[in-house]
């Protein structure tokens, strides 16, 4: 696999606040894993 770029890097990080990882070890991998992490806590919020 390939090395990801500075700026995948950078997006990964600003996906991964929008998520509210704090956590490195729980940093997302992939811009769909963070739309799948926003879209469930939006849901979660909604809910509650």
């Amino acid at each position: 696999m390939e090395k990801p770029t500075q700026a995948q890097l950078d997006e990964l990080k600003r996906l991964s606040k929008e998520a509210r990882v704090d956590d490195w070890s729980e940093l997302v991998q992939s811009k769909d894993e963070a739309e799948t992490r926003i879209r469930d806590l939006r849901e979660k919020a909604r809910i509650e």
